[in-house]
């Protein structure tokens, strides 16, 4: 095993005792898309003794422009097991944990408990906040980060050492937030940021009395924000907030939820193609949820706007509309309309679809 480490353990900051603890420690990675990707090829070439991986979703082409653990050839495969298989091929040296489910409230102590660091590759914020939380309740250090355009940050929260995630941001945010399907993001900044993210997790699988004696300071107490469009980088010291409204109290007492995520609450919505779609029945109400710049570039003839974050304050602008008339909900890529079509549901209306894959597959565009 020297010859495969020797780059790094030739490091006065790793050596061969840094190496060992790399050895025995174990990170499991929430999310194996565009973060994950590049972070967990890191961290099974670097030799972390065991790689846990959870992912539920599927490889889509749309995934390959930075998702660079898989290949055209992985396609409909669930990146999870497929990304296990790419990194012990990478590493036969290490051991990798596949776990091909969606990270709940009811599963995610199980699921951390085993794993010394956790790695947040998740994209929504329903997921960040319960997997901080998870985190508060064992102990665990969090390496979070997230992108979205050409911006990143990246940091480490630890309740036992410092503030966490809810610290930064106490509660979800009312409104509905923009993930990298419909606010876009390059490709590289993935790499970039998810690099960063696999080098912090590196140094808290170390530990940080050997990180502390051996001049390395993880991203403890401190965000790094990124914007790539001029390659200004910040540093932002964070404090601990007395207040928190979780890590500021008992442990044992945190409550963990599932929060808003829309795939949690839109799995029984229906979806329909723009083919039969056209084909809807001239009573079909057709329901925009994108934001007023999205409309004005472009929208289904006779549609009715009301942007999502409206739409969620309760069904405003909702009066006239029956219960029970036909309604087709749709967003830009078909993702913003799941959770409206969802939320109608909820409110009482029984005739709710969303179209699926959004406005850019409808032909005939006003």
């Amino acid at each position: 095993m020297t010859n495969r480490y020797a780059r790094q353990t030739v490091l006065p900051a790793l050596g061969a005792d840094g190496q060992d603890r790399l050895n025995q420690a174990s990170v499991l990675c929430v999310g194996a898309g565009g973060l994950g990707s590049p972070a967990l090829l890191y961290l099974a070439a670097a030799g972390i003794g065991r790689i846990g991986i959870v992912d539920h979703d599927r490889v889509e082409i749309s995934n390959l422009q930075r998702q660079i653990l898989f290949t055209e050839g992985d396609m409909a495969t669930n990146k999870a097991e497929t990304a296990g298989q790419k990194l012990s091929h990478l590493n036969s040296h290490i051991r990798v944990d596949a776990y091909p489910v969606r990270l709940t409230a009811a599963n995610a102590l199980s699921l951390l408990a085993a794993y010394d660091v956790i790695l947040d590759g998740t994209d929504t914020v329903a997921s960040k906040f319960l997997l901080n939380d998870a985190c508060l309740r064992l102990g665990k250090p969090l390496v979070h980060a997230s992108i979205l355009g050409f911006q990143g940050q990246v940091s480490v929260f630890w309740g036992r050492h410092g503030p966490c995630y809810r610290c930064l941001y106490p509660h979800p945010p009312k409104g509905y937030v923009l993930n990298c399907a419909e606010a876009g993001v390059i490709g590289a900044m993935a790499g970039m940021v998810g690099a960063v993210q696999g080098l912090q997790a590196l140094m808290m699988a170390l530990g940080l009395s050997w990180c502390h004696s051996h001049g390395l300071d993880p991203l403890l107490g401190r965000v790094w924000v990124l914007d790539a469009r001029s390659m200004n980088s910040r540093l932002l010291t964070l404090g601990k907030n007395p207040s928190c409204p979780v890590c500021a109290g008992d442990a044992a007492s945190i409550v963990l939820d599932d929060g808003n995520d829309a795939a949690c609450q839109s799995r029984d919505v229906q979806g329909i193609a723009a083919d039969d779609a056209q084909q809807c029945s001239p009573d079909t109400v057709f329901l925009d949820v994108r934001e007023l710049h999205e409309w004005r570039s472009g929208h289904i003839t006779g549609a009715r706007h009301l942007p999502l974050g409206q739409l969620l304050a309760e069904g405003e602008g909702l009066d006239d509309l029956p219960q029970n008339a036909p309604i087709v909900v749709y967003c830009q890529h078909g993702i913003r309309s799941l959770t409206g079509a969802a939320h109608l549901q909820r409110l009482g209306y029984t005739n709710v679809s969303h179209l699926e894959g959004g406005f850019v597959r409808w032909p005939q565009r006003a």
